[in-house]
């Protein structure tokens, strides 16, 4: 693997999250669904503190910027346990802001997207520190 290769991962992870920051800001707008300034307050925190997380992954893998690479690992880390150990948490809302079965389920697949991410990055990060060794 190639430092050309390694710079490939970490843009083509650096989309993903600039996509995930654009949904954060959908969220908020109220444009996904729901009135986000109705929606539980939990959710409104985590729609905030992700779309900042994102932005920074999102400017900061491109830039190369080493602090990208701790909120990278803090977002992906965090939504990991978030989507896993505390999705009763997540999921416990009013009635009028429950998700479908269907909609609960698609939390299993960005478990599985944030772990491929975190691979992905740690192994970039190793190509680009070996080769510059």
């Amino acid at each position: 693997m190639t430092q050309r290769f390694a710079t490939a991962v970490l843009w083509i992870v650096a989309a993903f999250y600039a996509y995930g920051a654009l949904v954060y800001v959908l969220n908020i707008l109220g444009v996904t669904g729901f009135d986000w300034s109705s929606a539980p307050l939990k959710w409104q925190v985590l729609d905030v503190v992700y779309l900042v997380l994102d932005l920074i992954v999102t400017i900061g893998l491109v830039r190369r910027w080493p602090p990208a690479y701790a909120a990278f690992y803090a977002a992906a880390t965090s939504q990991i346990l978030l989507y896993t150990v505390f999705r009763d948490w997540i999921t416990s809302v009013p009635a009028e802001f429950a998700r479908s079965p269907e909609e609960i389920a698609y939390l299993d697949m960005l478990v599985t997207f944030h772990v491929i991410t975190i691979a992905a990055v740690s192994l970039a990060l190793y190509v680009r520190h070996r080769v510059k060794a």
